[in-house]
């Protein structure tokens, strides 16, 4: 094989590279085009929801399947609840505040009897409310 067979073979083997990678870029184009051009879900359905940091719970949503309650909890970096909402299957709802041994502290809620709150081993500081000025 000549000098110059070997120079026309590497230029045609230089040509249907280039055109490989102009198809490539092309292809990688219209990909992300495609992908940009999809519309994000309006809506959801789910029958729970749990949102992560770094693989650990840290809020969770869902139904309980054999009342139908619904609830949220708020979870510490143990995966503990200390904050809760909810509601059960006759429509009374509740929030709990816990310690870190998952312990309501603060309960509030309502149910058949009324409304109320509960404040459990906690002392009570009141603090005045501050005047608002007349608007006359």
């Amino acid at each position: 094989m000549t000098l110059e067979e070997k120079v026309a073979t590497l230029e045609s083997r230089l040509r249907r590279q280039r055109l490989g990678m102009a198809g490539m870029g092309l292809g990688l184009a219209v990909a992300l085009f495609l992908g940009m051009a999809q519309q994000s879900p309006k809506e959801m359905t789910l029958e729970s929801l749990t949102l992560t940091k770094d693989g650990t719970p840290r809020i969770v949503m869902g139904t309980n399947p054999t009342d139908g309650g619904v609830g949220i909890g708020f979870l510490d970096l143990q995966g503990k609840a200390r904050v809760a909402i909810g509601t059960d299957a006759g429509g009374d709802g509740g929030m709990f505040i816990m310690d870190k041994n998952e312990s309501p502290n603060i309960a509030m809620g309502s149910g058949k009897g009324g409304a109320g709150i509960m404040l459990i081993g906690a002392g009570l500081t009141e603090i005045p409310a501050q005047q608002q000025p007349d608007k006359d």
